[in-house]
């Protein structure tokens, strides 16, 4: 079997979940105030901030650690070729296709809302949008390219690393993820560049890419892109999940309450070893509870990417629109969450799942409907090898 046709249904859900995961973050800034988004509730309530807080801290490095896997498969499996191919079919034309039909959206969106919708004709016609350009959320394909790139050169130039280099590079990459503080040894990678932004994550500022941004992410890409070569540990990260959520709680504390303008080092370690303790929660988790073929799961894997790409005019639409509504900003959260991942849903089964827009994300097109087929059973973790031998 060819090793890219083998499906790892929990890290793909993990992989999904981390973009959903997204649309609930710029939900919630919307009614916290706390953070960058074009609508902000006049009467914002912060009981939430603490999850923008933990859910920033490591949703985009999980992400790019099961990108850096499922990039290695690629690599491995089909060759340099296809692995650019594929990568510019799913990330490249996607990013540009779906930032020229949004930016101008929420250009008008946000023009609307900072001036008044009267000034949105004048600031298309004076160029004067133009000094807005902006990735929106779509940079972290931007990002994503980027260390597609960087993984497929340095993965092409390691046939002339000096020989057994990447034997003991593989040796204590295993070595290390094989102790039970594992989490604390792979922080310490990204620590560093944490601090140069003051214990917090950037969000990016344009299209020029942001080498601290970019930093921060090579550790995480790495971190997965080496971990399809020692597949056969992914067993491990089922250990220790109740001691790794304690030790969270106080890396919490310490990224939350330590202000990272005066202790940006203690700031960032808080972060880094929350980052990391929640990406390992996170994978044991799938493993246990996702592992098996779920059509669902499937469906919604295979949505996610819709949902996430088309989810900002959405969100943004109604907020402003439940904004005369007498409710609490805390009361809308769950409103606009529901209304928004419905009304994507319905979007990508009536206008993407099975035409050219499905293909162009999916990689083909699918059935609409939702598979009720029975799954057949899927190989245990360490059979994976002998059956990608066969």
């Amino acid at each position: 079997m060819n090793p890219s046709n083998v499906r790892y249904h929990a890290l793909d859900s993990m992989r999904a979940s981390m973009m959903l995961l997204g649309i609930y973050l710029h939900v919630v800034v919307g009614y916290s105030g706390d953070g960058h988004w074009p609508y902000i509730d006049p009467h914002p309530n912060t009981a939430l901030s603490f999850t923008l807080g933990i859910i920033h801290s490591f949703r985009m490095p999980a992400f790019y650690v099961m990108a850096g896997f499922f990039g290695a498969l690629l690599w491995n499996g089909r060759g340099p070729a296809s692995y650019i191919s594929n990568r510019v079919k799913r990330v490249l034309v996607p990013f540009a296709l779906f930032w020229a039909l949004l930016f101008p959206v929420m250009a008008v969106i946000v023009i609307s809302l900072e001036k008044g919708t009267q000034y949105v004709i004048p600031a298309f016609l004076s160029g004067a949008v133009l000094r807005r350009l902006h990735p929106l959320h779509l940079w972290f394909l931007e990002y994503l390219l980027i260390l597609y790139a960087v993984g497929g050169i340095a993965a092409w130039a390691s046939r002339w690393f000096p020989s057994g280099l990447m034997q003991r590079i593989q040796s204590l990459y295993r070595w290390a993820l094989l102790r039970p503080y594992a989490p604390a040894l792979f922080a310490l990678f990204s620590w560093l560049q944490l601090t140069a932004m003051r214990g917090n994550l950037k969000d990016c500022d344009g299209f020029m890419p942001e080498l601290p941004i970019l930093l921060a992410y090579i550790p995480p890409f790495t971190f997965g892109w080496l971990l399809y070569a020692n597949r056969d540990l992914l067993d491990r990260f089922k250990r220790h999940i109740g001691i790794y959520a304690a030790l969270a709680v106080p890396a919490f504390l310490v990224y939350g309450l330590v202000p990272g303008g005066t202790h940006p080092y203690i700031k960032a370690a808080g972060n880094v070893l929350l980052c990391w303790f929640n990406i390992f929660i996170c994978t044991g988790l799938f493993l246990k509870l996702c592992s098996r073929p779920s059509p669902r799961w499937r469906y919604m894997s295979d949505a996610s990417y819709w949902l996430f790409i088309m989810h900002m005019p959405v969100v943004v639409g109604l907020q402003v629109a439940l904004l005369p509504l007498p409710l609490p900003a805390l009361a809308k959260v769950p409103i606009v969450l529901l209304l928004a991942v419905g009304m994507l849903i319905l979007s990508y089964d009536l206008m993407v799942r099975s035409t050219w827009i499905g293909a162009l994300l999916n990689g083909r097109r699918y059935p609409r409907r939702l598979p009720v087929d029975t799954p057949e059973p899927q190989p245990k973790i360490g059979d994976i090898r002998r059956i990608e031998s066969a």
